[in-house]
């Protein structure tokens, strides 16, 4: 039995930026690309405005190092050495039994380090077998290697012991083993000084080490635990600095080259660089909160005052050294989300995605481009907790904020400005008085009104309140008896607070719970507010009084409201969705089948379906007007957040444990949608790759589709269609060639007069006195009348028609790629070859190719059967109902139609062509006007 369709199919990832696999530099000319691992595939970024440049394929495992030489990229997955060229896999290089901890490419040798403690040295483009395999003792096991300057075939081994071992990879020895410093090795990076090293070790310090005397000439103490003998004495406040950089081991170490101050930045486990000065041999400057997560990489460009950092939070910046104190500036970055996102909405008219949550502020982004819109909103160095709550209006964007949220664990809302991305003027909070000696609570729930204007903010203490946007002040609190709250602040003189008893009477606030949920209808006539106490209460927007109240019975998790119809519905604690009308204040429909928590819910634009998340791994669509499930899917791990655009056309989600933004397509828009069945069966979909049109996203895990499979998969479909067209012949093949290309075959004439010039070439001025003149260049050139230069017949000559154009003569025309293809494939009898010749000419060549067969009067009559063969090969092609859009034919005709006119042969194969082609075009009309009187009909039936 087939499997059914899903509602949604993958379409796209978005904000995986870097995970926990160091990148790898190359330069390529004038340009400099990094390549980072996303989980499952890698992406190549030019790091002159760090856009993307490639994304390779998803691979069977997670990546755990990655190399890059030109056109090649090596990743390794647990043992084994993937090769891509380009976006495609070359090749294989498999010898590890255990998982790789580095690659290094020098030259046309690529070296892998495992941590089954083998090095193994591999020829590139050799995939049998490695060219040198060295197995390291058992007492040394290996971290990292380094490669330093040079050192011919050599390079230093770091293992956990603290030792470091120098190796000659070409015959396979070890030329010296190093005591170390009793602390497991944890980076190497060679220095741009001959012999030195720098080491960085697991109890933070950075050490510089000469290999050629075996001696340690510096000792840095990039973070706390650092060691006795200290060769770099500092002051106290910058020892205390550099203690608290790292918080751990140095994982990396990056050394500035060329002129300037010699620098060398090392980081470690809390996201703070150090940079020390090499030559004064002191602190330079700290970088504090570089990242937010353990750092990966570090890379100081050659020749600049440029660092690049990579970092388990997901970023990927670039640090520049131009101050006159010689601080570090942030000049540019590309980050996405460092924990995984909680909330995400579309924002007005569907163009940009708003996501929040985790550990990183709100951002938004484009996901018609795939990349981030704007910087990220938390221009403020103010840390605040993980986004509970979010919503956004795009009326009053240019003159006030415009977004708003609560924050896990703050009794305050924070308004954005999303025009400028960055965080609002104000804080939304009751003024002391309201409050009245009373704790404030947390905030729960958030709202914009449909206007701008208004904004609201539900807290765990059951207050309402309402605020001005513009001015951020404070303009009343929903409570459902007012006079009691005028009472309480009345009865307390000024500066003293009310009485306790009475702030926390029933009556004073819009629920005896935490408020859940806040929304406003789209006339600013009604207010709604759901609380934990089974109420949802609709109040009067101008006068903030009660009027009507619906018992739910049991408490209520979350709502979702659709302002153009007035339907509210709240999700519960006993995994029902109920229904409601604000206007009449009653239940119209219930939606059961989710067996654990909704964790977020969203009416369509037309208020025809219902979408809502569990936490039991299903996302179902209601249809609301059948009040019934649609379809139940299973899309990958438990979705926490989702958001359909206005447009229904994407649906963006947020799931457990991923960092990434999944959008899906809507097959009712874009595929084959109309044949799904109302079903209680779940339908389990991959998740989307970061390419368009995917399955199997980089961090995914074990979501992704081998590339096996969808080679096989393609394979499969190719034989499907070639079967299908082989027994059903009415079927209508197209080329897939781009619209502009044979478009512009047809309107060539038009688009050259269009790009003519408006005035004629001027005459150049004279030469320079001083340019010599070539005897003889004009001699060879033909006289206007078109006699030849050399000797020979008429053959040996050009032919010009009438208007002046130049056409080729006979033995030239043989030489044309074009009729040496009619002959050969007219004698096979297979036009394959041909086909494929004229679909990779340009416009202009293959209108260039057709004209020069043009026949005058007088010509041969293998110039006529040059033409006739031509007009056979597009008949058989017509017959075929292949390449039915490839204008050939009229343009063939266009430039050959008078001599097809004045000989009979040609005339009869035209007229047999535009028969056939007439035939099938009238077929096809016939068929397209079914389907649009069965698409009618059932749209019909089902209104």
């Amino acid at each position: 039995m087939e499997a059914p369709s899903a509602l949604f199919q993958p379409f796209r990832a978005l904000g995986y930026i870097t995970d926990d696999v160091p990148f790898a530099v190359q330069r390529r000319g004038s340009q400099t690309f990094v390549t980072v691992s996303v989980g499952k595939a890698w992406q190549i970024y030019n790091t002159e405005k760090l856009r993307l440049a490639l994304v390779g394929p998803q691979l069977k495992h997670k990546i755990s190092a990655l190399a890059c030489k030109g056109d090649l990229t090596f990743a390794a997955v647990r043992g084994t050495i993937v090769e891509c060229r380009r976006v495609h896999r070359s090749g294989e290089y498999r010898g590890h039994a255990a998982d790789i901890l580095q690659l290094l490419v020098l030259g046309d040798r690529l070296l892998s380090l495992g941590r089954d403690g083998r090095l193994l040295v591999w020829r590139i483009g050799q995939y049998a077998a490695p060219e040198v395999a060295i197995q390291l003792a058992s007492g040394f096991t290996p971290t990292c290697l380094a490669h330093p300057d040079t050192y011919l075939n050599k390079v230093v081994v770091g293992g956990e012991e603290g030792r470091l071992q120098l190796w000659n990879f070409a015959t396979a020895t070890m030329l010296y083993e190093f005591e170390g410093w009793g602390s497991a090795v944890a980076c190497l990076a060679p220095s741009p000084a001959l012999d030195v090293v720098g080491v960085g070790l697991a109890d933070g310090r950075a050490i510089l080490h000469n290999l050629r005397y075996d001696e340690t000439l510096m000792t840095l103490h990039n973070a706390s635990g650092a060691g006795t003998n200290a060769d770099l004495y500092l002051t106290g406040s910058q020892a205390q600095a550099a203690r608290q950089a790292a918080g751990g081991a140095c994982t990396n170490i990056a050394f500035r080259t060329g002129a300037g101050v010699p620098l060398m930045a090392a980081g470690g486990g809390a996201g703070v660089v150090t940079v020390w000065d090499l030559e004064q041999r002191r602190l330079h400057t700290l970088v504090r909160d570089a990242h937010d997560a353990p750092l990966l990489s570090l890379h100081f460009f050659p020749g600049e005052p440029l660092l690049m950092s990579s970092a388990r939070d997901n970023s990927l910046k670039q640090w520049v050294f131009d101050g006159a104190d010689g601080a570090a500036r942030l000049l540019k970055f590309r980050s996405g989300h460092a924990a995984p996102p909680a909330v995400v909405r579309y924002y007005g008219a569907g163009r940009l995605l708003l996501s929040a949550g985790g550990l990183a502020p709100a951002r938004a982004w484009a996901h018609s481009r795939g990349r981030l819109a704007g910087r990220a909103a938390a221009s403020r160095e103010l840390k605040l907790g993980a986004v509970t709550a979010l919503d956004a209006c795009d009326v009053r964007e240019r003159d006030w904020s415009n977004v708003i949220t609560a924050h896990a664990d703050d009794t305050r809302a924070y308004v954005w400005r999303l025009q400028r991305y960055t965080l609002g003027e104000w804080v939304l909070f009751p003024p002391p008085k309201q409050l009245a000696g009373a704790p404030q609570a947390l905030a729960t729930a958030v709202c914009l009104s449909r206007c701008g204007n208004f904004g609201f903010v539900g807290g765990e203490s059951g207050r309402v309140d309402r605020y001005n946007m513009q001015s951020g002040m404070h303009r009343g609190s929903y409570c459902r008896d007012p006079k009691a709250m005028e009472r309480a602040i009345r009865k307390s003189g000024p500066g003293v607070p009310a009485p306790q008893e009475l702030l926390c009477s029933p009556g004073v606030t819009a629920h005896d719970g935490a408020v859940r949920g806040v929304c406003a209808d789209a006339c600013n006539r009604l207010v709604a507010s759901a609380g934990q106490d089974g109420f949802i209460r609709i109040w009067d927007f101008r006068k903030r009084g009660l009027k009507a109240e619906i018992k739910v019975g049991v408490p209520i998790a979350r709502v979702c409201h659709h302002a153009g119809t007035g339907l509210l519905a709240a999700a519960c604690e006993d995994h029902v969705i109920r229904m409601y009308d604000m206007e009449a204040a009653r239940l119209v429909r219930q939606f059961r089948g989710h067996t654990a928590a909704v964790s977020d819910m969203q009416v369509s634009h037309d208020c025809r379906w219902l979408l809502s998340a569990s936490l039991d791994g299903t996302v179902r669509c209601w249809d609301i007007p059948g009040s019934r499930v649609l379809q139940v899917m299973r899309l990958g791990s438990p979705v926490t957040s989702l958001s359909l655009g206005p447009a229904q056309d994407l649906l963006a989600t947020c799931h457990v444990g991923k960092r990434g933004i999944y959008l899906w397509a809507n097959q009712m828009l874009f595929g084959s949608g109309a044949d799904i069945i109302p079903s209680e069966e779940p339908v389990r979909v991959r998740l989307p790759s970061l390419a368009s049109g995917g399955a199997g996203a980089g961090e995914a895990g074990a979501d992704a589709q081998p590339a096996a499979a969808v080679s096989e998969m393609d394979a499969m479909l190719r034989q499907t269609r070639g079967a299908a067209a082989a027994g059903v012949p009415q079927l209508v093949t197209l080329s897939m060639l781009p619209r502009t290309q044979w478009q512009s075959l047809v309107h060539l004439d038009i688009i050259k007069a269009r790009n003519k010039p408006i005035e004629p070439p001027k005459k150049p001025a004279a030469a320079p006195f001083f340019l010599p003149t070539l005897a003889g260049a004009d001699a060879g050139r033909n006289p206007p009348g078109g006699g030849g230069g050399g000797g020979g017949g008429g053959g040996g000559r050009h032919r010009r028609r009438p208007g002046g154009r130049v056409l080729r003569t006979r033995a030239q025309a043989e030489h044309s790629q074009l009729v040496r293809l009619l002959h050969s494939c007219g004698r096979a009898g297979d036009w394959t070859s041909l086909v494929a010749h004229l679909r990779g000419l340009p416009p202009v060549a293959l209108d260039a190719e057709i004209r020069g067969m043009q026949v005058l009067e007088g010509a041969p009559q293998e110039e006529v059967d040059d033409l006739a063969l031509l007009l056979r090969f597009l008949e058989d092609e017509v017959a075929a109902n292949r390449n039915f859009e490839f204008a050939l034919l009229r343009v063939a005709l266009q430039v050959h139609g008078d001599t097809v006119m004045q000989h009979e042969e040609l005339r009869e194969a035209a007229q047999r062509t535009q028969q056939r082609l007439a035939a099938t075009w009238r077929r096809l009309d016939g068929l397209l006007q079914s389907c649009r009187c069965m698409v009618g009909l059932l749209g019909n039936i089902q209104a």
